[in-house]
């Protein structure tokens, strides 16, 4: 299908594009470990926002390091520090799983910055979805729908070029609020490159307590990228509510990575942070323990 779409230029490209989407798929889908049922890459995720330690980027890494996680999500750099964060990270032993950025569809505006091509190339060869929020418009609002699948198509070529993803970030507010909807808009962006994320907390907040199974199986290959954290089912606020520590709230989240394995996700979970009050690495270990469990549960079980 993309290649009809593209088939003036594809002629030209059509020799590479294969190589191209299968060292992405190496990098946005990492093999579980050998030996174990399943072993997705956990890493933390917004780890910064609230951490009342206002610890520095080398100390985060440090931090996570020591507790055990595969790696970090983080905004989009494009103040100019990406070559310098990057190689802090590396030298702590930690994968970038996640980055994202905002695409704004308001008419007239300016969709992304310009430095974004740029700093997705900066990032070839490593296992990152670069995740994208779209603003700009009320939730579903159809006039933006023609420059959302432009822009998605743009950066879905610069994302293959250096093995990398799109994803759309669905968050409570955005023109993309609704999984389901955000789904639709890749349906239409019909780029191989171009998928969702899966965010626990933004689904809690839409969409309640309905089943996301059946919305997982019907993406299997379009969920590229997932964040889960403790929640509360009917809460409204993040702080205390949707987004807590894995060992509190009442969501069955081993219900939600067994649908997850059920699909065939292979890639990383991300533990969303955000909003959680005090020092990081209270919280951090405490989900890291319930993490670990949960792995020894897998490895326990495996055919």
């Amino acid at each position: 299908m993309y290649v009809l779409r593209y088939h003036g230029w594809l002629l030209v490209a059509v020799a590479t594009l294969p190589l191209v989407l299968v060292e992405s798929a190496r990098a946005a889908q990492p093999p579980a470990a050998a030996g174990r049922a399943w072993a997705p890459k956990f890493y933390g995720f917004c780890v910064e926002t609230h951490d009342a330690k206002k610890r520095s980027l080398a100390q985060q890494a440090e931090m996570l390091r020591e507790l055990g996680f595969d790696g970090v999500g983080y905004p989009l750099w494009l103040d100019g520090s990406l070559p310098k964060n990057l190689p802090l990270l590396d030298e702590a032993g930690l994968d970038v799983f996640q980055l994202y950025m905002r695409i704004n569809l308001k008419p007239g505006a300016t969709p992304y910055d310009p430095r974004v091509p740029d700093a997705i190339r900066q990032l070839k060869g490593r296992p990152a979805t670069i995740s994208v929020l779209m603003v700009g418009l009320p939730p579903g609002d159809p006039q933006g729908m023609d420059t959302a699948v432009k822009v998605l198509r743009e950066l879905g070529d610069v994302a293959a070029a250096s093995g990398l993803r799109i994803s759309i970030y669905h968050h409570a507010s955005d023109w993309t609020e609704s999984l389901r909807f955000a789904l639709d808009v890749v349906k239409q962006a019909n780029h191989p490159q171009v998928g969702v994320n899966f965010n626990l907390c933004h689904w809690l907040k839409v969409e309640g307590d309905k089943p996301y199974e059946p919305v997982l199986r019907g993406a299997a290959d379009k969920i590229f990228a997932v964040t889960i954290n403790g929640a509360q089912r009917g809460a409204d606020t993040w702080t205390h509510g949707l987004i807590q520590p894995l060992d509190r709230g009442d969501f069955d989240n081993r219900r939600l990575l067994a649908a997850l394995r059920e699909i065939g996700y292979r890639g990383p979970i991300g533990l969303m942070c955000y909003g959680i009050p005090g020092d990081a690495e209270v919280h951090l270990r405490r989900s890291i323990r319930v993490w670990n469990t949960w792995q020894a549960e897998w490895d326990a079980h495996r055919p």
